[in-house]
């Protein structure tokens, strides 16, 4: 995968894992980790994007877990857009 964010036709994201910055359950005694594969997100598993505690841009998940990315707030929230209305675009 060479695009950093992607959005599908299915309203999933799927987040080039080299710029993940973080994946966490704030309230859970055990984080996440990623390795080595893009990570897929449904479109409407997402709550809200915002940026964290540190100023990283962020997809909170209705789950409680939070997932930050070096990347622009603007692209995350145009792949975002484009996802929840069920369009293919890449970043």
């Amino acid at each position: 995968m060479n695009a950093k964010l992607r959005s599908t036709l299915d309203g999933l994201i799927y987040i080039k894992q080299s710029i993940i910055m973080n994946i966490k359950r704030p309230n859970a005694l055990d984080g996440a980790k990623v390795l080595g594969k893009p990570v897929v997100i449904n479109v409407n598993h997402i709550s809200f994007l915002s940026h964290d505690l540190e100023g990283k841009v962020t997809f909170f998940l209705a789950n409680g877990f939070e997932i930050s990315m070096n990347v622009y707030f603007d692209d995350a929230e145009r792949v975002f857009n484009f996802a929840k209305a069920g369009v293919e675009f890449e970043i």
